[in-house]
């Protein structure tokens, strides 16, 4: 985990300039991002496509979502997948 959440926050930090200096945890929210907002999670979205080879659905990208539930679906794709099937 320690390693993708590594990744997550440099990625993080390139896309978002403002969220520099951001205390990053596995309990940090998306929200916590200054203007986190929805093109801001496509732009996440696009980073972890590019960089994990892992396609996040938008609503799985929301303000209350933590870098370790982000993590967790890097890397579990079961869990993504269980995730895609409780969607509405």
């Amino acid at each position: 985990m320690a390693d993708t959440l590594k990744k997550l926050k440099t990625g993080i930090e390139d896309l978002f300039p403002e969220a520099e200096g951001l205390a990053f945890s596995g309990e940090t929210r998306l929200g916590d991002i200054p203007d986190f907002d929805s093109m801001a999670a496509v732009n996440l979205q696009t980073f972890i496509e590019e960089n994990f080879k892992v396609a996040i659905p938008l609503d799985l990208l929301g303000e209350d979502t933590t870098m370790k539930d982000i993590v967790d679906l890097i890397e579990n794709p079961g869990k993504l997948a269980a995730a895609e099937k409780q969607r509405p």
